[in-house]
C-alpha cells in the first residue's frame, strides 16, 4: 500500500471512530460519600462535577424559615406500577412504568424512580429524620422535579414491606418487584409542602431542580430501617448554603 493510501485508510478509521464515539459521553468519575472520593472532593474528581462546589443553588438544605405563599395543592395522578429495584452502590432505587404524573406550575412531570437516603438529607429546623425518599420526576424536556418524603421511626410501613421482599442486597443487583407497588402510595395523607429551587444531591450536582419537601412524615419500623441500612449505609450529602434562595410554604 502506498503512503497516500495508508494515510487515507488511517484517516477513514479515525473519522469512523470519531463518528461512532459521538453520543457516547465518558462515564462520570467514581465517587463516594466519605474518604478520598468523598463529597469534600467531588468537584475535583471530574470537570463535570465543579458545580458541586461552585453552585449557588445546591441541595440538600436546612429548612428553618419560609415565606407563606399559599402554595396550590400538588396534583398526583396515575397508578403505574414499580418494575425493578436496583442497588447502584450509592442508594437503592425503585423504577416505575410510565403513567404517574405530578402537576406543578401547570406542567406535568412523569415519575421515573424513587430512591432512598439514610439519614435524611434535608433537615427541618436542624432535625434529621432516619430516612428520606426522593421521588424523581422529569418533564418532556427532561427538567427535573423531586418530591421528598421523610420517614420517622414507628410501626411497620406496608408499602416498604412490599419493597423489602425484593431488596437488592449487593451493588449492581437488580430485582424484579413481584408485589404491586404503585407510584404514589408511599406518600403521606397530608401533602402540605415546602418548595425551593435546588440541585441533584449527588454528582454531577446539576442545578435547576424543583424541590418539593412534604411536611408530614410517614412511618418506618426499626427493623425496616435496619434492612435498608444493611444494604445502604449512610448516604446523605452535607447541608448546603441557602444563599439568596427563598423557601416557600
Amino acid at each position: 500500500m502506498s503512503l497516500k493510501n495508508t494515510i487515507i485508510a488511517i484517516s477513514i478509521v479515525f473519522i469512523t471512530a470519531l463518528i461512532f464515539s459521538e453520543g457516547e459521553p465518558e462515564p462520570y468519575a467514581q465517587w463516594t460519600y466519605e474518604g478520598d472520593l468523598g463529597q469534600k472532593n467531588w468537584s475535583q474528581l471530574d470537570e463535570r462535577f465543579t458545580i458541586c462546589e461552585e453552585g449557588l443553588n445546591q441541595s440538600p438544605i436546612n429548612i428553618t424559615t419560609a415565606i407563606n405563599a399559599e402554595l396550590v395543592p400538588l396534583i398526583f395522578e396515575g397508578n403505574a406500577k414499580a418494575t425493578t429495584f436496583i442497588n447502584d452502590g450509592h442508594t437503592v432505587q425503585v423504577n416505575f412504568q410510565s403513567g404517574n404524573y405530578l402537576t406543578i406550575d401547570n406542567k406535568k412531570y412523569g415519575l421515573k424512580q424513587i430512591h432512598f437516603h439514610t439519614p435524611s438529607e434535608n433537615l427541618i429546623n436542624g432535625k434529621p429524620y432516619p430516612m428520606e425518599a426522593h421521588l424523581v420526576h422529569a418533564d418532556a424536556n427532561n427538567n427535573l422535579a423531586v418530591v421528598s418524603v421523610f420517614f420517622e421511626e414507628d410501626t411497620d410501613n406496608s408499602v416498604l414491606n412490599k419493597l423489602l421482599r425484593n431488596l437488592p442486597e449487593e451493588k449492581n443487583d437488580q430485582e424484579e418487584i413481584k408485589s404491586e407497588v404503585l407510584g404514589y402510595e408511599i406518600l403521606p395523607n397530608f401533602k402540605e409542602y415546602y418548595r425551593f429551587n435546588g440541585s441533584l444531591t449527588t454528582p454531577p450536582c446539576t442545578e435547576g431542580v424543583k424541590w418539593v419537601v412534604l411536611k408530614s412524615p410517614v412511618k418506618i419500623s426499626k427493623s425496616q430501617l435496619d434492612d435498608f441500612m444493611a444494604v445502604m449505609p449512610k448516604n446523605a450529602r452535607d447541608i448546603q448554603e441557602l444563599n439568596a434562595r427563598i423557601i416557600l410554604d
